[in-house]
């Protein structure tokens, strides 16, 4: 069984910048210890000599089409059609707060 805190579940939610109620905090609480129990029940599988893959079926495969230049939109054009823009870039609102 996985011990997870309250403590580290309210690190989590100031770095994920997470505001969970009382009930949500529980329900969350609930689901990761189940998660990490099965991460935990995984862990005990012996893989020794397994290959490691990226799909399930070997022969499957990503279709990917053929990368092929194409016109260009001029730049002017392209940043007529930004809300603003700055030095030749595309400006945007601030996402990240300098503090946690």
């Amino acid at each position: 069984m996985s011990s997870f805190t309250s403590e580290q579940l309210h690190t989590l939610e100031k770095l994920c910048r997470l505001k969970l109620t009382p009930e949500e905090e529980r329900k969350f609480c609930d689901n990761l210890k189940r998660m990490l129990d099965y991460m935990a029940m995984l862990n005990e599988v012996d893989t020794e000599g397994v290959k490691p893959c990226s799909h399930v079926l070997e022969s499957m495969t990503a279709p990917l089409r053929e990368d092929i230049a194409e016109r260009l939109i001029p730049r002017k054009e392209f940043l007529d059609n930004a809300p603003e823009h700055v030095g030749g870039m595309i400006k945007v609102p601030k996402v990240i707060k300098d503090e946690l």
